[in-house]
């Protein structure tokens, strides 16, 4: 009996190509590769399935898996492009100390849509690299690369990056999600350069190591739960970077349009302009031997601190030979776990406009809103803009056993001035008291009375 149908038949081509880290070759299994498409046993340098060394590969049968791999690719007419099967590693450890580079072949960059390595999980697929340069270089033609499930180790840390990929393409993207890595590259733990859209998730390293992602000057950025504290993960040039959950310090090395952190634990080091750069619900920290939390090395035109904490400085510079602009500092809610915040070293910093609510009293050290001035004979006069903004300015000054046994009168300039209009809208302290744009003036008691009390005085 003829066998009929009318559905058209093709040859099939399975989307994924399977590498096993167990073999004949290291004693992990019965049957070479135990089982599986490559390996340990595969032949040194094949493209095809079913060839056995020795010799025998050079790299766990990752090298000869993605040369089999270019061989097959499946072509997708929504995307007018063709995939290369998914490079899927098994479970174990894949060890290996020559470099690999995954070509795309005959095809042109225009033909390759997309590439995938991906593992079992972050926790059981281990790669484990022991030589120098990079571990895994990325043709510059692949169109798009996804990384997924993976530890990556590099115990020697003799390597420069793990997964390094310089792009041509103007419209490339990047997906890498849940990577782990217990010993560090000597550089970058992955380095992605001229990448116009990048997804970067789950990724947890040690402390030194970072990733290296740069765009094209458009684009967008999204990385989201990084755990590492390290002071080399450099972004730049995208229209819009969005860092959500992490615990690292950024250094923006090429010029960002917007850049937002959310729920973040670290610093930034602007070494390159931003136009806007908004903090939220997170922890800046100065410490661990930064000047401060953020470092002003090029001109920021907009910075939003949105119910932020602080550790140590909150603006700092490590280039003082130069002076920056910040264009306008917006601060809604700012809070600091030593309780008094160091604003920072603005001597090559100029902020040209404030923006202040939300922030609690007290006097902060070289907080530029804050101030504390000794009275002409004894006491203090305290003076905290609780808000500061364009349309609105408020200051709370507070006398704590003012005293002036003199005939001269005390003026008092305020730490940053009104714009247009000042007046006194409340006074309990017994004094008399004027104010202009620019301070209060205090009439001499001339006697030995101590006054203390506030004063408020409100305006635009």
């Amino acid at each position: 009996m003829t066998f009929q149908t009318n559905f058209p038949l093709y040859p099939t081509k399975l989307p994924y190509v399977t590498v096993s880290s167990k073999g004949m070759s290291n004693s992990l299994s019965d049957i070479p590769n135990d089982g599986f498409d490559f390996g340990p046993d595969t032949l040194l340098g094949t493209s095809s399935k079913g060839l056995y060394g020795p010799p025998y590969t050079q790299t766990a049968g990752i090298q000869e898996a993605m040369n089999y791999a270019v061989t097959q690719a499946i072509y997708y007419p929504v995307y007018e492009g063709y995939m290369f099967p998914t490079i899927r590693l098994l479970t174990g450890n894949f060890e290996f100390s020559t470099p690999v580079y995954y070509g795309i072949g005959n095809y042109s960059s225009s033909n390759i849509f997309n590439v995938a390595i991906e593992g079992a999980s972050y926790v059981t697929t281990n790669i484990v690299y022991t030589g120098t340069g990079n571990a895994i270089t990325f043709d510059p033609s692949i169109y798009n690369i996804v990384l997924k499930n993976l530890s990556l180790n590099n115990p020697n840390q003799t390597a420069d990056t793990f997964f390094y990929w310089d792009t041509t393409s103007n419209y490339s993207g990047l997906i890498v999600e849940n990577i782990s890595n217990g010993s560090g590259t000597s550089s970058y733990l992955m380095y992605f350069n001229h990448v116009y859209l990048v997804s970067i998730r789950d990724i947890n390293t040690p402390s030194a190591y970072g990733i290296y992602v740069n765009g094209i000057g458009a684009g967008f950025l999204y990385m989201q739960n990084q755990v590492w504290s390290g002071t080399n993960s450099t972004i730049g040039n995208y229209s819009f970077a969005y860092i959500s959950g992490q615990s690292q310090r950024i250094t923006v090395n090429n010029a960002i349009m917007n850049l937002k952190l959310a729920n973040f634990n670290g610093g930034v080091t602007f070494n390159a302009p931003v136009n806007a750069f908004i903090a939220e619900n997170g922890l800046l920290n100065g410490y661990n031997n930064n000047p401060a939390a953020l470092v002003i090395n090029a001109n920021v035109n907009y910075i939003k601190l949105l119910s932020d904490t602080v550790q140590g400085t909150l603006l700092g510079s490590t280039n003082t030979t130069t002076n920056y602009t910040i264009g306008v500092l917006s601060i809604d809610g700012l809070y600091n776990i030593n309780q008094h915040l160091a604003f920072g070293n603005l001597t090559n910093i100029t902020i040209n406009a404030y923006d202040f609510k939300n922030i609690p009293s007290g006097t902060y050290t070289t907080m530029p809103t804050q101030s504390s001035t000794n009275g002409t004979t004894a006491g203090t006069v305290s003076m905290d803009a609780v808000e500061y903004r364009v349309e609105y300015k408020k200051y709370v000054i507070t006398f704590n056993g003012y005293e002036n046994d003199t005939t001269t009168n005390q003026t008092i300039s305020y730490p940053l001035p009104f714009s247009t209009n000042a007046v006194i809208t409340g006074n309990n302290t017994g004094l008399t008291i004027s104010t202009t744009t620019s301070g209060i003036t205090i009439t001499a008691p001339n006697s030995t009375t101590t006054y203390s009390g506030i004063v408020i005085v409100e305006g635009y």
